[in-house]
């Protein structure tokens, strides 16, 4: 994947907290995240847990506007002393990827990150119902505000609520909740 080094990037976490340790490794977590908001181009972190009987899976999206602010925050003091208190909570070390472009999107619902994207159709029909359920409701909440300014000011206001929702919210869900059809398992007969 091309990419330059003003592009945003996002980092993927994957981890696996201890049994007993949950509940004080989600407030590290928390704290964590609190600390890296803190960093100049930090556009947002997503955490989604899949639980699963044994032990629940963490999958956390860290993203920066531009990879030098993202390599300020990796190697920060604030985010080692973070880092290495979540570490002692965890039964195995954490899978960590870095990504650019739109395929960001899509890394965090699985867990080989080897395994390649989904095919572009399928994000493509992700990205689609992300920015239907997104923009239709948010058009019709803000409209009443927005019906006297001008055409280009009132969809300026939609984008700067629509994008975000998508970019950090819907996707992300609809990614997580459609895992299987999106990375599918391969058929080993």
């Amino acid at each position: 994947m091309h990419s330059t080094d003003s592009d945003p990037v996002t980092m993927v976490v994957t981890a696996h907290p201890a049994p007993g340790n949950q509940k004080e490794w989600e407030q590290t977590l928390t704290n964590t995240i609190q600390a890296s908001l803190k960093f100049p181009g930090h556009l947002g972190t997503t955490v989604l847990k899949q639980e699963s009987r044994s032990r629940p899976t963490y999958q956390i999206v860290l993203r920066f506007d531009r990879l030098e602010n993202l390599e300020r925050w990796k190697n920060s003091p604030e985010r080692e002393h973070w880092i290495s208190r979540l570490h002692a909570l965890e039964h195995r070390p954490p899978v960590i990827t870095h990504n650019t472009g739109l395929e960001t999107w899509f890394e965090f619902s699985h867990q080989d990150e080897h395994r390649p994207h989904p095919p572009k159709y399928k994000m493509a029909i992700i990205i689609w119902i992300a920015v239907y359920i997104s923009i239709i409701p948010i058009i019709n909440l803000i409209r009443p505000f927005t019906s006297e300014l001008h055409f280009l000011i009132g969809s300026a206001i939609t984008t700067s609520i629509t994008v975000p929702l998508m970019t950090w919210v819907m996707i992300p869900l609809l990614s997580w909740l459609l895992q299987k059809w999106l990375y599918p398992e391969p058929n080993h007969s």
